[in-house]
């Protein structure tokens, strides 16, 4: 039996047994407190494990560095090789060191990442099918645990539990603005692996390789291979995600790259797949991350190829049967190319969908990632055509946080579980749930719940609750039982009611636009008493809370209050100037206009401190990188009602009000 020798702490606690008797306590049960939720999880009344002093019992196929992680988050307590309660972790490999775990080992599951962790009053098993097995049951057994009275506790528990899906991840967007810094990537993967996610994807557009984009603005090998190594100890697998077709029209104005634009003079979004020098590119930068990278797999992406009926893919496609032979052509020189780096190459699946007479050519060693973001119906549907033909694949499910002031989790919670739920069905491989940066504004942090309903719906294949889920975000990530931070991610989830018009006119949108240029602010106005009310009852809320960890996951949610509420002043603004202007226009009344002016120049400054937090939190999440063009946006919309006010104090002086087109206003039917 091996002892673990390596960690010896010199601070004793007392027993808490002197001030306390376990009876006495009433800690949550574990069905209460655990995310992703066990496959089975039996309670033990009135059994409590005290850290106070603990023999610890290393076997030699335990994960070392999870314990060892285990003792520096959690303790200190006392490490003791006589003391009567036992804190055992091995794997059924580890059987002929401890015999005494041969009936519990009966009960672990064959999954490889399955576990067995049963707690009692003086005993704890933490016992893996595999080395993986044993360390998620320590990030299980972390979930347990109480401070009382300075000293750690474990509810009573058995759990007997495994995945439902083998890859279980989460993309980060890091090309439409925002490049997630190193440091901050860290700790997403620590929290992605508390909750027992094992994939994490960068998505790369071309631009943000090294030796292409600038230093500084790019997401070097070097910061990618030590993520990598990083995200070892945490059992995550680093998926690199690079664009090999669209969505590179940043790429393409690069002067150095421009002659691989499919549209020579206008804004192409999509390499020329007539050009060989493409695949040769291709080649090199994909062998640069790849050479760095421990997964078996690469996304080379190739999604939403709308040019390709145009530019030289279009005449190309004259010449061989149809777009979809160019795309088809262009897919199988990139997953060559990847098979040449001795990888799997995996791609979006909506094109082949679109061009269902693809779908039988596609090699079957490559892996469909199968991508929607709408009604959870449709989804069989989508997966069915893969299926159907032998073919790999992930679903794909999305946050919907492109675009909004807040991720739309009332949408997006049963579009997550709903795939994960048809992916066990359809026998998906993997969960990749996406985030995307599509305006550029869209920090991290409010994407935190979504991480977990990410865990939850790919551990327990869609079988997920989010009430529940809400209660358990808290006490699992916070160490507090608090509902009410559920209640805040509602409320800021439902800041999407009252601020999405459209795609391009969603929350982050209509907060910079000029609210004056046509109907679309004033026919939402309904929502703009709504939107401060969030921003009143959420900031309540987050005053009374008081985390003993991770704080930080709770860093933007004052911003992003706030950015609603400052949303909803504007709104409110919008729909009194509007009025006080073409009333003054049928009455002749130029103080009206003064009073609307008024009404202008109260607003603009709550847009600075909305800015000044945005920076903030920017700089703590992402490199400089594109953070002026943002900034840029919050002194357009300063500049364009600076404007405006002093327009409306010309025409108040003029003597006879203008009629309201000729002041630049909509005008509304009275």
């Amino acid at each position: 039996m091996k002892q673990l020798k390596f960690f010896l702490l010199a601070v004793f606690i007392c027993f808490l047994g002197t001030t306390m008797k376990a009876e006495e306590l009433d800690l949550l049960r574990a069905q209460k407190r655990l995310l992703p939720l066990p496959t089975k999880t039996e309670t033990l009344y009135d059994e409590y494990f005290f850290f106070d002093s603990v023999n610890v019992i290393e076997l030699p196929n335990a994960d070392h560095k999870g314990l060892q992680m285990f003792i520096d988050e959690n303790g200190p307590f006392k490490i003791d090789n006589n003391a009567n309660k036992k804190l055992i972790v091995g794997t059924v490999a580890d059987l002929y060191y401890c015999p005494e775990l041969l009936e519990i080992a009966e009960e672990v599951p064959e999954n490889e990442e399955g576990y067995i962790l049963e707690v009692t009053n003086n005993r704890i098993v933490v016992l893996g099918r595999t080395t993986v097995g044993s360390y998620w049951g320590l990030k299980t057994l972390t979930q347990l645990l109480d401070d009382v009275e300075g000293v750690k506790v474990a509810v009573g528990t058995k759990v007997i539990d495994y995945p439902l899906i083998k890859y279980r991840g989460f993309q980060d967007d890091i090309s439409r603005g925002p490049i997630t810094n190193l440091a901050y990537m860290k700790q997403i993967i620590k929290i992605m692996s508390d909750l027992k996610l094992n994939v994490f994807s960068p998505y790369m557009e071309l631009h943000v390789l090294e030796g292409v984009g600038k230093p500084g603005e790019t997401f070097t090998v070097a910061e990618f291979k030590e993520l990598v190594e990083f995200a070892k100890d945490y059992h995550v697998e680093i998926v690199p995600s690079i664009q090999t077709f669209g969505h590179n029209t940043i790429f393409l104005e690069i002067p150095e790259f421009a002659k691989f634009s499919n549209s020579p003079g206008s804004r192409s979004v999509q390499l020329d797949p007539t050009n060989p020098e493409v695949y040769t590119f291709l080649d090199e930068v994909i062998g640069k991350y790849v050479a760095v990278s421990t997964s078996e797999y690469i996304h080379i992406n190739c999604d939403e190829v709308w040019e390709l009926p145009y530019g030289k893919s279009g005449a190309l496609a004259k010449e061989i049967g149809g777009t979809s032979e160019v795309y088809l052509n262009h897919l199988l020189k990139v997953i060559e190319i990847v098979k040449k780096h001795e990888k799997t190459a995996m791609f979006w699946g909506d094109m082949a969908l679109n061009h269902p007479e693809i779908i039988e050519r596609i090699p079957k060693d490559a892996i469909v990632v199968n991508w929607h973001y709408m009604e959870s119906a449709s989804i069989p549907n989508r997966l069915k055509p893969f299926q159907d033909a032998g073919l790999r694949q992930w679903g794909a499910p999305g946050l919907s946080n492109w675009m909004n002031l807040f991720p739309a989790y009332s949408h997006s919670f049963y579009n997550v579980k709903d795939y994960a739920l048809q992916g066990v069905r359809f026998g998906t491989e993997g969960i990749l749930v996406t985030s995307w940066d599509d305006d550029g504004e869209t920090l991290f942090g409010p994407n935190w719940f979504g991480v977990a309903i990410a865990s939850e719906s790919a551990w327990k294949g869609g079988k997920t609750d989010i009430s529940s889920l809400k209660k358990r975000f808290s006490k699992a990530l916070l160490g507090i039982d608090q509902s009410k931070i559920g209640d805040a991610i509602q409320l800021l989830a439902d800041t999407n009611v009252h601020s999405y018009i459209r795609y391009e006119k969603a929350g982050n949108t209509l907060f910079n636009l000029d609210p004056f240029t046509d109907l679309d602010h004033y026919n939402k106005r309904a929502g703009g008493p709504a939107l401060v009310k969030v921003e009143e009852r959420v900031m309540a809320i987050l005053e009374d809370l008081k985390p003993t960890k991770n704080a930080f996951l709770l860093e933007t949610l004052p911003f992003s209050a706030n950015k609603s509420g400052v949303l909803g002043q504007k709104l409110i603004m919008n729909e009194k100037v509007i009025k006080l202007v073409n009333e003054a226009a049928e009455t002749n009344n130029p103080e009206l206009l003064l009073q609307a002016k008024a009404e202008i120049d109260a607003y603009i400054p709550l847009i600075d401190g909305v800015e000044k937090e945005f920076v903030r939190l920017w700089n703590v999440e992402n490199k400089p990188y594109f953070l002026d063009i943002i900034q840029k946006r919050y002194q357009n919309q300063r500049t364009l009602l600076q404007k405006r006010s002093a327009d409306l104090a010309k025409f108040a002086a003029m003597s006879k009000v203008p009629d309201v087109q000729t002041m630049g206003f909509p005008k509304i039917a009275r």
